[in-house]
């Protein structure tokens, strides 16, 4: 029950739907490859991957990247990307692994200054 609430909040609360946010090695074809949420530094880069159905408006979007730093999470990059109206709209951002890059991470998808998901994943 509490899935189907958070559903309909998401689907009240913008004017599109989002099927699909994860992180991957690579995206190919507007597909995300190798979906993880654990990197390497000797991977190239971390890739974030939405995919949003039933947009009713154009806007755009925030891919906002954090690093965690003595508990704190400090931001690294905030990437804004158009989504256009239509029944589906696929986009992406990714930022390039260094070597210093290891520790906690976090990439949000932000509307609007409204968080609508956070995704979790570390780099070893």
């Amino acid at each position: 029950m509490k899935k189907l609430i958070f559903f309909i909040f998401i689907t009240l609360s913008f004017s599109y739907n989002l099927k699909e946010f994860v992180t991957c090695k690579n995206v190919k074809n507007l597909t995300p490859i190798d979906i993880t949420d654990t990197f390497s530094t000797n991977d190239k880069k971390v890739y974030a991957f939405a995919y949003f159905t039933n947009i009713k408006k154009n806007k755009t979007v925030d891919f906002v990247w954090e690093k965690k730093i003595n508990n704190n999470w400090r931001l690294y990059a905030d990437i804004k990307l158009p989504i256009f109206i239509g029944i589906r709209w696929r986009t992406y951002s990714y930022i390039t692994i260094r070597p210093f890059f290891k520790g906690e991470w976090r990439v949000s998808l932000v509307d609007n200054n409204k968080t609508v998901t956070v995704k979790n994943f570390i780099i070893k």
